[in-house]
């Protein structure tokens, strides 16, 4: 985290002058008066300023010696993609993100301090003797109400003192900040290197008493700390109405100087202080963006205060300097700038990318709040900065106002025109209009809390009193679009949403689609050690005709039975039609014990053997509606909005289970030409205390597994020990065999979920669905590289910044369908596994897997891994895992 004094710790501009008693014992300093401890008044001078002057601050506010040339704008030319078209416009405001202090707090400017810096003490009887070396006290943690850790006393012996404060805390562990030595005669200086990656960077305040006079036995004289900035805050900003539509990716500044040494002022008003010795040219990097230049009109790029995308950089001379600004976009192109002027300490630079025929010299910015929780009923503040520069080169307000709202319709994945109006959550926005200026006017939503409610019994009420399908002895067939009597499309999960009287056909997987034989689902041409060219029945042999009953004719299924069930009573009165191509496993669901839930059943033989089965899921009939995915490589992808399998057990939740988003649009209220417009986006964060489960799956099986250990009329086996084989996996759908050496020779295939793939390095765009896919009717399981979109890399991230979520891990991510440009997302849940060792329930809520449909080896598969910090798009697991599986379109 970038700790920012001005906002964080030193924002009070009231003098804070500290007394305090303390024991004896806690005092090992001679000579000292024990009423009169050193404490300190802690002010920003750029806060103080700020309250003071209200809107605008008059030029020299914070450091007298700005000019206007040092605040003028400058157009800078660009080179690269669109050059021609394109040019960066340099704006300096004197302070480091200044924001306007409203009246209440001009009125009432201390604000809660809370990190500490350091602190040192020079003293002499005199002040023309007061020593050159820190002998009082050198680098002391300071708290941040003024006090030192190790507390001290004047000394009536010694009266004449002069601190010197440095913050952030110069600590022997952080090295790129480091204090001159206790030994060194003179004014204090930094070391100070710049972190190349931005959002570690750190900005550096500091601050000097001047003389300091204990005149007053027993009484400690006022001590004021006025801290300065002493870096440049850097900015970056998408101009109004760019003619390109780029998404940006990366912004660097290239070879500016990262060391220096800084000299502290031994003054009270900050005069004297210098930067010299700069040294080291570097790159300093901010990575893992999506800003759209369409969708972003006037807004802060990087530099947004308190989200750590601020550059804070060693003021230096750019002229001749070779110092750049490079900007990369996601379709690799890039463009480039050449740096003029300086930059100067206590001061903000926006470099705004812009078209060459704009109007330039006005400036509309805006920065969002923070999601707002369901619980609350005021966001954080948003900021809205108007001004324009006249020719002088002065900056001067420029009035703005609302003038209309929209809420985004995350079923269209477009925003909805309201007009005046506010959607019925957003109760108001408190500053829906501004006088302008440099420095940022501030608002706050305030927001409608929302209920929790019982969501569950209202879900499984959808199910109970949805119209019953089928009859008693007149079965509805599943396979079936209407529910008659021709089988038309089979697979080995259906989904169940009414109650009624259902029926399967005895076909194998997908081996009839579009009511013909699907052949492709169990033969293909490829041949190999690692390649199963005819997939397998209950005892082996090859698979010849999509009916297990004409498969099997002289010992066909006559009996069904419930393999497990994770809600009672979901299934009964089941049984089995036997009459060859025409055969069906016929069962029961009362509308009194429907719920979402999850069974599995199966035929035997008369011996009692099992010969298939089959998932029931129940679930809404929107339960398989899919989402648009767009994945790193831009390829896209129909994913269902559910999880195979995906069962609630307990649900109280917010009415709305993604975020709502609304937004204001704002306009100034003049321009040269078209007025700016910017938006300012309002997020109310959903809610919701649930306990669920999906059905789990090992790599290459049809089997569904339990997600919890609550179970019903189970046989379900957790340890089945290394006894994977194709015959084993058919006739015991109920056990789950764990890891060992038959999982790399019985069940080594690569085409087990994915016909057509013959090597671990398929990276194909569909896959052909065998007989052994766990995925319903019209779905298949996803191909490799389905999941590359959740990270704006499409590999491992390196920091939770290369996640593509929006927002905080959420015992899960949700992921964007694309990207940040957009703000449709998809959840996945950590649902946690079962373990390949033992077949146990790990890491629930805590990380999950999600299968894809081709292996990484003849012993591993590929999956998405998510977790609170590491995202793996394409991560290589055990096939004994028990992992989720959320299916794609065919």
């Amino acid at each position: 985290m970038k700790n920012k004094l001005s906002t964080l710790l030193l924002a009070g501009v009231a003098t804070l002058t500290m007394f305090s008693c303390v024991d004896n014992d806690n005092l090992n300093e001679n000579n000292g008066d024990n009423d009169a401890l050193v404490s300190f008044g802690v002010n920003d001078v750029q806060t103080r300023a700020i309250a003071v002057s209200g809107r605008s601050l008059t030029r020299g506010a914070i450091n007298p010696y700005l000019s206007s040339e040092d605040l003028a704008p400058q157009k800078l030319d660009v080179k690269g993609a669109d050059a021609e078209n394109l040019c960066i416009i340099e704006t300096t405001v004197e302070g480091v993100n200044p924001v306007q202090a409203d009246a209440q707090t001009r009125a009432n400017v201390i604000k809660n301090i809370t990190e500490n810096f350091s602190a040192s003490g020079h003293r002499g009887t005199t002040e023309a003797n007061i020593t050159t070396k820190p002998e009082w006290f050198y680098n002391e943690p300071t708290m941040s109400n003024g006090k030192l850790v190790t507390p001290r006393k004047w000394s009536w012996a010694i009266p004449h003192a002069r601190f010197y404060a440095v913050f952030p805390q110069v600590k022997n562990e952080y090295t790129k900040i480091k204090l001159s030595p206790e030994t060194y005669e003179g004014s204090p200086y930094i070391e100070f290197e710049a972190e190349t990656e931005v959002t570690n960077q750190k900005d550096l305040m500091t601050a000097c008493s001047g003389h300091v006079h204990y005149s007053v036995q027993g009484t400690a004289p006022r001590t004021d700390l006025d801290f300065r900035h002493a870096l440049t805050a850097i900015k970056f900003a998408v101009g109004q109405n760019l003619s390109i539509n780029k998404t940006i990716s990366k912004v660097e500044i290239r070879n500016a100087l990262s060391k220096g040494k800084y000299t502290l002022s031994d003054k009270f008003d900050g005069t004297g202080a210098k930067w010299e010795n700069l040294s080291d040219a570097k790159t300093f990097k901010l990575e893992g963006l999506a800003v759209s230049t369409n969708q972003n009109p006037n807004a802060v790029l990087t530099g947004n205060d308190g989200d750590n995308y601020t550059f804070y950089m060693i003021p230096q001379e750019l002229t001749d300097k070779n110092i750049t600004v490079y900007v990369e976009f996601t379709d690799g192109s890039k463009i480039e700038s050449t740096l003029k002027g300086s930059w100067l300490a206590g001061t903000t630079k926006t470099y705004k990318l812009s078209e060459k025929n704009s109007t330039w010299e006005y400036t509309l910015e805006t920065t969002n709040p923070a999601n707002v929780a369901y619980n609350q009923d005021k966001s954080n503040d948003y900021l809205v900065t108007s001004y324009r520069i006249a020719p002088d080169g002065t900056k001067q307000p420029v009035k703005w106002k609302a003038v209309g709202y929209e809420e985004y319709d995350r079923a269209t994945d477009s925003w909805t025109n309201l007009g005046t109006n506010k959607p019925s959550w957003l109760t108001a926005m408190s500053k829906e209009n501004g006088e302008g200026g440099a420095n940022a006017e501030s608002g706050r939503a305030t927001i409608t809390k929302a209920d929790l409610k019982d969501c569950l019994t209202e879900y499984n009420m959808v199910l109970q009193t949805a119209t019953e399908k089928g009859a008693a002895g007149n079965y509805y067939n599943l396979s079936n679009t209407n529910g008659g009597d021709a089988i038309q499309n089979t697979a080995n999960s259906y989904l169940i949403s009414a109650p009624g009287y259902y029926r399967i056909p005895l076909v194998y997987g997908n081996a009839v689609k579009g009511g013909t034989t699907n052949e492709s689902s169990y033969k293909t041409a490829h041949t190999g050690t690692d390649v199963l060219s005819n997939f397998k029945d209950h005892l082996g042999n090859d698979i010849t005709t999509p009916y297990i009953n004409v498969q099997n004719a002289s010992n066909p299924a006559t009996q069904a039975s419930i393999v497990w069930m994770d809600q009672q009573a979901l299934v009964d009165g089941l049984s089995v039609t036997n009459n060859g191509d025409k055969s069906f496993v016929n069962f029961h669901v009362s509308a009194a014990n429907i719920k979402n839930g999850n069974a599995v059943i199966a035929v035997k033989s008369a011996d009692g053997t099992i010969m298939w089965s089959w998932h029931l899921w129940f679930d809404h009939s929107d339960a398989l509606s899919t989402i648009a995915c767009t994945n790193h490589e831009g390829d896209n992808f129909k994913v269902t909005k559910n999880i195979l399998g995906y069962t609630i057990y307990k649900w109280k939740s917010t009415s709305y289970e993604s975020p709502r988003v609304a937004r204001m649009k704002i306009e100034q209220e003049v321009g040269n030409g078209a007025k700016k417009s910017a938006y300012i986006t309002i997020t109310q964060s959903p809610y919701a205390e649930k306990e669920y489960s999906t059905a789990l799956y090992q790599f290459g099986r049809k089997d569904a597994f339990p997600g919890t250990n609550t179970l019903y009329e189970s046989t379900f086996v957790e340890n089945g020990g290394d006894n994977i084989s194709i015959v084993n996996a058919i006739q015991n759908p109920g056990t789950f065999y764990t890891d060992g050496n038959t999982w790399g020779t019985e069940y080594r295939y690569f085409n087990l979920w994915s016909m057509q793939t013959t090597s671990q390095t398929d990276a194909s765009k569909t896959l052909v669905k065998t007989v052994y896919d766990p995925c319903p009717v019209g779905f298949s399981m996803p191909p490799v590289k389905t999941f590359s979109g959740v990270t704006t890399t499409g590999t491992t991230n390196t920091n939770n910044k290369d996640i593509n979520a929006l927002g905080d891990w959420d015992q899960g991510w949700h992921f964007y369908a694309k990207d940040s440009s957009s703000p449709s997302t998809i959840y996945y849940p950590a649902i946690g596994s079962r373990t390949a060792k033992e077949g146990k329930l790990y890491g629930v809520k805590d990380r999950g897997y999600y299968w894809v449909g081709v292996p990484s080896s003849t012993s591993a598969g590929n999956n998405l891994d998510i977790r609170n910090t590491i995202v793996i798009p394409a991560n290589n697991l055990n096939r004994a895992v028990g992992c989720s599986i959320r299916p794609v379109a065919q």
